[in-house]
């Protein structure tokens, strides 16, 4: 299956925070976003395994992360990509035991 193409993500923080999203996958790009903050990073995969890193910045000052009041964080991403699907987990480069759940819905090609 391409990756690349148009997804929607939830997600689950470890302080049990949830928020859901919108990412553009294209030749290993990463660009998207939520309500209150945009995801710039990049990703590889290989052999239905997918992993990144994803810079997650606060654009709309009245919102929070899942990981509470941050301005910026960076998060690292490992999965596996079957079908029409990505779920893995995603934990901040700077305090790894804060930990994202996530899944990934493919919902239209590039």
């Amino acid at each position: 299956m391409k990756i690349d193409g148009l997804w929607t993500i939830e997600f689950i923080s470890t302080l049990h925070l949830v928020g859901s999203g919108v990412v553009v996958l294209n030749d290993k790009r990463l660009l998207g976003g939520d309500e209150g903050y945009y995801y710039s990073g990049h990703y590889d995969t290989e052999n239905g395994q997918f992993s990144g890193t994803i810079d997650v910045t606060r654009y709309n000052l009245k919102s929070l992360s899942v990981f509470g009041d941050i301005g910026q964080y960076t998060l690292k991403l490992e999965g596996q990509v079957q079908d029409y699907q990505i779920e893995g987990t995603a934990w901040m480069e700077s305090n790894p035991n804060r930990q994202l759940r996530i899944v990934g819905t493919k919902k239209a090609e590039l």
